[in-house]
């Protein structure tokens, strides 16, 4: 036996039960079409608080006329029934159509929330928080709209307390904390629906409802690889923890719709969510201290450019000119040599002792041996003393015999000190040998002490 409502809407099926009521599917036999029918829980008749939700949501929906809103047809109150008759909606929920099909295409998803947000806009203008925002309370209205179904726990948006029920998966964090709610609330619960639509998961799903609650407070979806960034960006501003953040929703639904044609058509498997501590990091960015090469300053290396151009240029417009002066430099250097060398031969010519030009005017030659070798072996031994044979003839002038050796012990000294580490440990500073360094090798033997 059919049931039948104000001798007018005769139930036919039931299609959805929830905590407050059961929504009947029915057909109104004096407008002749088909309409969803809200009937409360006989059981909870006596709740006053609820009964006033259930009233209020009626009453609500009455002012709220926007194609995003299910319209209401009637609102039945009598002492056998309480029910509010709406708009019937073919089709399925984003809940169960996420369910059984799976995620939306990034394209679609981006339209379908951005109709929820001007929706959501349109009733905070109306005076009124929803506070109920989750995909089992949109149905899918078209190719790209959402349509809001339940406003059970709506209240006016001047309204600074939590409702006294909902739905832990999508509260926002001030009400799981306990503090004044704002229309934020709205803003928040949205991300969480477009989060869902893109990955066919809820993101904070499981565990003891005080374990979900805690989650909203210190936890936050970490991104899917698959999910656009820019996408993204409007997903974890929504998501802020402070309500201030979570931006205009008239902006949210316009920059959703600017990124859609951009986004994917196709839509991606199932993501299991993953959550990261609200403080940490999202992202660590490598940004090299060091530029690419790419990025070096092109105004200076403009500059060696040019003035390699133009030293070519000129180089060109000397023309023979430039060889001329290059032969004579080369000419120049080589007389430079010869002297050097002619130099060279002469000094090993007089120390030898051979016979050289005007031989009358260089000292004796045994003198200039007995020199050598004072220089060359002071620092061992003694000075030998001159034998007679070596004695100069009178009349001529007498060496000192302490004039070299005066004069050979700053090299030996000034030689030691270079091979020396200021430490004091004898290791060489430079990492050579003696023989290494300039001077140790002046007339084709060894510095004293090397």
């Amino acid at each position: 036996m059919q049931t039948v409502l104000a001798d007018r809407y005769v139930l036919e099926q039931e299609i959805a039960r929830g905590a407050v009521g059961v929504v009947w599917r029915a057909f109104d036999r004096i407008a002749g079409d088909r309409v969803a029918v809200k009937v409360l829980r006989p059981e909870l008749r006596g709740e006053k608080e609820i009964f006033e939700s259930f009233s209020a949501e009626a009453e609500i929906l009455r002012t709220i006329d926007h194609p995003g809103v299910v319209s209401v047809k009637d609102f039945i109150v009598t002492g056998a029934v309480c029910a509010v008759v709406l708009e019937f909606i073919e089709g399925l929920d984003l809940r169960e159509h996420l369910r059984l099909h799976g995620p939306l295409a990034p394209a679609e998803a981006a339209r379908r929330c951005a109709s929820a947000a001007e929706t959501l806009a349109a009733i905070h203008r109306a005076g009124y928080r929803h506070g109920d925002v989750k995909p089992g309370n949109l149905m899918l209205a078209g190719p790209e709209g959402l349509k809001f179904i339940d406003f059970g726990i709506a209240r006016a948006a001047a309204s600074k307390t939590a409702p006294s029920h909902g739905t832990p998966e999508y509260i926002a964090p001030e009400v799981a904390a306990g503090d004044s709610v704002s229309l934020g609330v709205d803003n928040y619960a949205l991300g969480l629906v477009l989060y869902e639509a893109l990955t066919a998961h809820s993101a904070y799903r499981g565990g003891s409802i005080t374990e979900v609650v805690d989650r909203h407070l210190t936890k936050i979806p970490v991104k899917p690889s698959t999910v656009d960034a820019r996408l993204w960006a409007v997903v974890e501003r929504l998501l802020a923890l402070d309500p201030s953040a979570r931006g205009d929703l008239d902006a949210v639904a316009a920059e959703l719709r600017r990124l859609a044609p951009d986004l994917a058509t196709r839509p991606t498997a199932p993501i299991e969510p993953e959550l990261r501590d609200r403080g940490a990091a999202a992202a660590s960015a490598y940004e090299p201290v060091t530029p690419h090469a790419a990025e070096v300053d092109q105004g200076a290396l403009g500059t060696l450019l040019t003035a390699r151009s133009e030293g070519d240029a000129r180089a060109e417009a000397d023309g023979p000119d430039s060889d001329a002066r290059f032969r004579r430099g080369l000419l120049l250097v080589g007389l430079a040599g010869f002297a050097v060398l002619a130099a060279a031969f002469w000094a090993v010519m007089t120390f030898s002792g051979a016979d050289v030009p005007n031989e009358d005017d260089v000292a004796d030659p045994s003198e200039a041996a007995t020199t050598v070798v004072a220089t060359a072996d002071e620092s061992a031994a003694e000075p030998t003393e001159p034998t007679p044979e070596a004695s100069p003839t009178p009349g001529e002038p007498t060496t000192a015999p302490e004039g070299p050796e005066v004069e050979s012990d700053a090299p030996g000294q000034e030689t030691a000190d270079m091979s020396e580490s200021e430490t004091g440990d004898g290791g060489s500073t430079e990492g050579g040998s003696g023989d290494e360094l300039p001077g140790s090798d002046l007339i084709g033997s060894p510095m004293p002490d090397n």
